[in-house]
C-alpha cells in the first residue's frame, strides 16, 4: 500500500503541472511595443525660411499656408502680419519693400501692431470703392449668358429678360425676384478677397432706386478673391418684398434702363466682416501658388519617408526585443511555437489528469487527503495570479473593479475545484449520488418546461 499511495502522489503531482504549464501557456499574450515620437519638422522648417518673397507677386500671401501645414502655427501668423503690411501698403499706394525671404518676413511680422493692421484694412475698402478699383459692370448690351445651375429649380416662373437678367414672376404677374449675373473687375495689382457682397443701384447720396441686391459666388466655385487685373462673375438675386420693385407688367429690363439713364449706377455693399483682417488674411493664403504646392508636396514626401524610417527602426527593436525575451525564457519560447489547438489539448489532459489523481488518492487512500492535494495544487497558483493582479498596476475605477472580481475569482478557485472533483468523484462511485443528480436535473427541466408553458398560455 505504501508504494501505492506514494506512485498515487506523483502522478498527482505531475498532473498538476501539466495542467498548470498549459494554462499557463495558452493565457499569454504578447505586449504591445511602445508609442514612436512624432517626425521632426526641423528641415522643413528651415527650408522654409529660405524661401524668398517677391512683393510684387500676387501669389506670396500662399506661404502662409506653407508655414501652417509644417506645424509652424506662431510662425505662420507673423508671417501673414507681414504679407497684409505688404497688401495693405500696396492698396494705400505706398512704396513696395525690398525683397526678402520668409525668415525676414516673420521677423517683420514680430513688430507689428495687429490692431493698427485691422484700422488700415477697415479704412482702405472705402478708398477702393471711391476709385472704382474694385468696380462691378452689367453688359446689357452683351451676349447671351447661359442660365446658372441654381435658377433650375424656379422652372416656368423664371424668365429671361435680358443678357444675364432673370426675373421670376407669379402667375398673376407679380414680380417674385430678380436675378443678375454680374461681372466684378479688380483694377488692382493685388487680389481682393470678395466672397460675397451687396449690389445698390442708385446715385451717391441719394435714395436707392432698386432693392438690396445680395451677390455670391456661383455655384461650385472655391476661388473667394478677385485677382488682380481681372473680372470675376456673382450671380445677384432680390427676393419678393423689397422696395423699388417695378409694377406687375413692366420689364425689369425697361426699368433698370431708365434708372440709369438719369444717373444711377451700381455701387457696391462691402460687408463689414469683409473689411476685418482675420477673414482676409485666410482668404489670401488659398491663392494659388505653384512654388508653394511642390514645397507641400516634398514636406508630405519628407514626412512620409521618415515614418516609414521609424516604422522599420520600431519593426526591428520589437524583433530584437521579442528575440531577446526568447532567448533569455527558452522554456515559453517553446511553448510559444505550439499551435493552439494543442495548448488546449494540453490543457484538458491537465484537467483530466488531475481528476484521475483525486480518484485514484480517493478510492485507496481517502477523499479527505485527495481533497487537500487537489487544494493545494490550486492554492499555490491562485496565490501567484493574485499577486500578479495587485502589482500590475491600472486600479483606479473600473480597473480597481475588475480587479476585485478576478481576485475573487482568484481567491474561489481553489474551494470551487476542489468542489467540482468531489462532485465528479461522488457521481461517478456512489449510486445514490448519481440518482440524486439525476432527480436534480430532472426538476429543474421541469420548471424550465412550466416556466415556458406559463408564458406561451398566458402572456
Amino acid at each position: 500500500m505504501a508504494w501505492q499511495q506514494a506512485l498515487a502522489q506523483w502522478l498527482g503531482w505531475a498532473a498538476l503541472v501539466i495542467c498548470l504549464a498549459a494554462s499557463g501557456g495558452a493565457g499569454a499574450q504578447p505586449k504591445a511595443s511602445p508609442a514612436v515620437a512624432q517626425a521632426d519638422t526641423s528641415q522643413e522648417r528651415q527650408r522654409l525660411l529660405a524661401q524668398q518673397l517677391v512683393p510684387t507677386d500676387p501669389a506670396r500671401f500662399a506661404w502662409g499656408r506653407a508655414a501652417e501645414a509644417v506645424g509652424q502655427g506662431a510662425d505662420a501668423i507673423y508671417l501673414r502680419l507681414a504679407l497684409l503690411d505688404d497688401w495693405l501698403r500696396a492698396l494705400e499706394g505706398g512704396p513696395a519693400p525690398a525683397g526678402g525671404n520668409v525668415e525676414a518676413a516673420i521677423a517683420h511680422g514680430r513688430e507689428l501692431d495687429p490692431y493698427f493692421l485691422e484700422r488700415r484694412a477697415r479704412a482702405v475698402w472705402p478708398a477702393i470703392l471711391r476709385a472704382q478699383q474694385l468696380r462691378a459692370a452689367w453688359d446689357r448690351d452683351g451676349p447671351e449668358v447661359p442660365r446658372p445651375p441654381e435658377l433650375d429649380a424656379l422652372g416656368a416662373e423664371l424668365v429671361q429678360e435680358g443678357p444675364g437678367l432673370w426675373v421670376r414672376r407669379a402667375q398673376d404677374g407679380r414680380h417674385r425676384g430678380l436675378y443678375l449675373w454680374l461681372g466684378v473687375r479688380n483694377g488692382l495689382a493685388e487680389p481682393l478677397p470678395l466672397p460675397e457682397f451687396a449690389l445698390q443701384l442708385g446715385r451717391p447720396g441719394l435714395q436707392p432706386a432698386a432693392p438690396l441686391m445680395q451677390c455670391a459666388l456661383p455655384r461650385y466655385s472655391t476661388r473667394q478673391w478677385v485677382p488682380p487685373q481681372s473680372t470675376q462673375h456673382y450671380l445677384c438675386s432680390v427676393v419678393e418684398g423689397g422696395y423699388g420693385l417695378p409694377p406687375a407688367g413692366v420689364s425689369w429690363l425697361a426699368q433698370m434702363g431708365h434708372w440709369f439713364s438719369q444717373g444711377a449706377a451700381l455701387q457696391t455693399v462691402i460687408p463689414q466682416h469683409d473689411q476685418a483682417l482675420s477673414r482676409t488674411a485666410r482668404i489670401l493664403v488659398q491663392v494659388d501658388n505653384p512654388a508653394v504646392d511642390n514645397f507641400l508636396r516634398g514636406a508630405r514626401e519628407s514626412t512620409e519617408k521618415q515614418q516609414q524610417q521609424l516604422q522599420q527602426e520600431r519593426a526591428q527593436g520589437a524583433a530584437a526585443a521579442a528575440k531577446k525575451a526568447r532567448e533569455a525564457t527558452p522554456a515559453r519560447r517553446s511553448g510559444d511555437s505550439l499551435p493552439l489547438w494543442l495548448k488546449r489539448l494540453m490543457f484538458l489532459g491537465g484537467v483530466v489528469g488531475a481528476l484521475v489523481l483525486y480518484g485514484l488518492l480517493a478510492h485507496h487512500v481517502s477523499v479527505a487527503v485527495a481533497s487537500g492535494v487537489l487544494w493545494v495544487g490550486l492554492a499555490i497558483p491562485s496565490a501567484i495570479i493574485l499577486r500578479s493582479i495587485w502589482t500590475m498596476g491600472g486600479t483606479d475605477g473600473w480597473g480597481k473593479l475588475g480587479a476585485i472580481i478576478m481576485s475573487g475569482a482568484a481567491i474561489a478557485a481553489p474551494f470551487g475545484g476542489t468542489l467540482a472533483a468531489y462532485t465528479v468523484y461522488k457521481l461517478v462511485v456512489s449510486a445514490q449520488a448519481r440518482r440524486k443528480a439525476i432527480l436534480f436535473l430532472l426538476c429543474v427541466i421541469v420548471v424550465i418546461v412550466l416556466n415556458a408553458l406559463e408564458r406561451w398560455l398566458f402572456w
